[in-house]
């Protein structure tokens, strides 16, 4: 079995604001494998993305905090280690791949000056061809054509699709053993996004970085990922394998974002939505978060958070139907 990468227990992650506490994250753990994809999914608000920024430790400051939990990637405790400590792991242990690529890139530098910038502070290099074959390999991987020329293009020369293939590069050009891609495909239209899928299968496949894949889409779940971890207001509710997620859903919340996947074999009139909204993460209710919305909700739903129950075949879930 392959080696556990990044294990995160109990992870707690507030925002202190003027009107109170936000909980974004509120007790979540996980753990990824060496050529593993964890997809982690939820609604928008869910602390999906928050999670990502935790382990990379990027919140914004003072407003953003860990308050409890451990990170651990590679047998390392990532919140005991000092700023200038997780400045030298962040890019070369773990990178992270942001939705939106224009949001990443600086509009006023070249491709291979972003990438190359990366190369010079994790690899040590100072020759400067070296660095260049290096920026040139790590645009081959992410199967950039003419990777030579493309290094002299600034940001606004690229398509939406290229752009998102040279932030990979950016990520990966250090070789780091985990990568966390947040949302990397929701701008992409559909046959790019197939191709990007395919792409980073394709790195996995030659590098066995584990990856942990941020989505609100079921559809790229079921094509990327070996594991799922599905989230709802800042918690895990349900975690098992792809293949096992899909064919028996425990959890009410994770039943309906997959009857919200459009499939061209169901006829009905309308698209299935949920109902209701997720509740504040300032002002949390007693019981299940997700009993407002949930039609098989008992009355004790209402009252006692739902334990983690393991059903068999690493797939928990957190539901007081759950036997």
């Amino acid at each position: 079995m392959s080696k556990i990468v990044l294990e995160v227990e109990g992870l707690r992650t507030s925002f202190f604001t003027r009107k109170g506490i936000v909980k974004a994250v509120d007790g979540v753990s996980f753990f990824v494998r060496e050529k593993e994809t964890l997809g982690i999914v939820g609604e928008s608000g869910c602390g999906k993305t928050v999670t990502g920024m935790s382990i990379m430790r990027l919140l914004p400051e003072p407003g953003g905090k860990i308050v409890g939990g451990r990170i651990t990637l590679n047998g390392t405790s990532l919140l005991e280690l000092s700023k200038r400590e997780m400045r030298n792991i962040r890019g070369c242990m773990v990178s992270m791949i942001l939705q939106d690529p224009m949001t990443s890139l600086n509009p006023v530098y070249t491709i291979g000056d972003q990438i190359a910038e990366s190369v010079r502070m994790h690899q040590n290099l100072a020759d400067e061809k070296m660095i260049t074959n290096e920026v040139v390999s790590s645009l081959r991987l992410l199967q950039i054509p003419s990777p030579e020329t493309l290094l002299k293009n600034y940001p606004f020369q690229l398509s939406g699709g290229m752009r998102q293939r040279v932030v990979g590069a950016i990520a990966m050009c250090c070789k780091p053993s985990l990568l966390i891609a947040d949302e990397p495909t929701t701008a992409l239209d559909a046959t790019i996004q197939a191709q990007y899928i395919a792409l980073f299968k394709d790195i996995q496949a030659k590098t066995d970085v584990a990856i942990i894949f941020i989505t609100h889409d079921f559809g790229v779940i079921a094509d990327m990922c070996h594991r799922v971890a599905v989230m709802y207001a800042g918690k895990i509710v349900e975690s098992a394998s792809t293949s096992e997620i899909f064919k028996k859903p425990q959890h009410p919340y994770t039943r309906a974002l997959i009857n919200s996947v459009p499939r061209l074999d169901r006829k009905d009139d309308r698209l299935y939505s949920i109902e209701g909204q997720p509740p504040s993460l300032m002002h949390l209710p007693p019981g299940c978060r997700f009993c407002e919305r949930c039609s098989d909700s008992l009355e004790i739903c209402s009252k006692e958070e739902p334990p983690e129950k393991n059903i068999g075949n690493n797939h928990t879930v957190s539901c007081w139907r759950v036997q």
